[in-house]
C-alpha cells in the first residue's frame, strides 16, 4: 500500500506551539486510511470468492439442466419446429439439406474431393520435381550452389 498524506489539509488547534494537534490529527488520518484500505482490499478479496462460488455453482445447474433437457429431447427423438413436431433425424436432414449451405451433399461431397485431389497433385509435383534435382545433383549436372538453393527454396 502507498500512502500520500498532504499536510495542508490539517489545521493546528491546542497547545502552544500546536505540534500536538497535528500530531493527533496525522494519527487519526492514517489510522482513518490504513483501515479503509484495508476493508476494501478484504471486501474485494470476499467479493471475487463469492464471484468465484457463484458462478461454478451456476455452470454446474446450468450444464445439469442443459443435460437434462438434452436428453428428454433425444429419448422422445422429436423436436418442436415452428409449432409442429418433427423428429429429429429428419430436422437434420433438412438442416443439411436446406439452411447450411450444403443445398446438395453430393455436390459438395464432390468438390471436396476434388479439392482433396488438387492438394495431393501438388504435393506429387513437388516430390517428383524435388526428385529430378536430386538425381541431377547425384549425376553433377547441377552446382553445389545451385542445388542447396533449390531444395531450400521447396521446404
Amino acid at each position: 500500500m502507498k500512502y500520500t498524506i498532504e499536510v495542508e489539509d490539517f489545521y493546528l488547534e491546542g497547545g502552544d506551539d500546536g505540534q500536538e494537534g497535528l500530531e493527533k490529527g496525522l494519527r487519526e488520518y492514517i489510522t482513518h486510511e490504513v483501515v479503509r484500505q484495508i476493508w476494501k482490499q478484504i471486501k474485494e478479496k470476499v467479493d471475487d470468492a463469492i464471484t468465484m462460488k457463484v458462478k461454478a455453482k451456476v455452470e454446474q445447474e446450468m450444464a445439469l439442466q442443459i443435460n437434462t433437457r438434452i436428453r428428454e429431447i433425444i429419448s422422445s427423438e422429436t423436436i418442436t419446429r415452428d409449432k409442429k413436431e418433427i423428429s429429429i433425424s429428419d430436422y437434420i436432414k433438412q438442416q443439411f439439406e436446406n439452411n447450411s449451405g450444403w443445398n446438395n451433399p453430393n455436390e459438395q461431397i464432390t468438390k471436396r474431393a476434388k479439392e482433396f485431389g488438387d492438394e495431393m497433385k501438388k504435393r506429387y509435383d513437388f516430390f517428383y520435381a524435388n526428385q529430378i534435382v536430386q538425381q541431377m545433383h547425384t549425376v553433377g549436372i547441377i552446382k553445389e550452389e545451385i542445388y542447396a538453393n533449390l531444395i531450400e527454396n521447396k521446404k
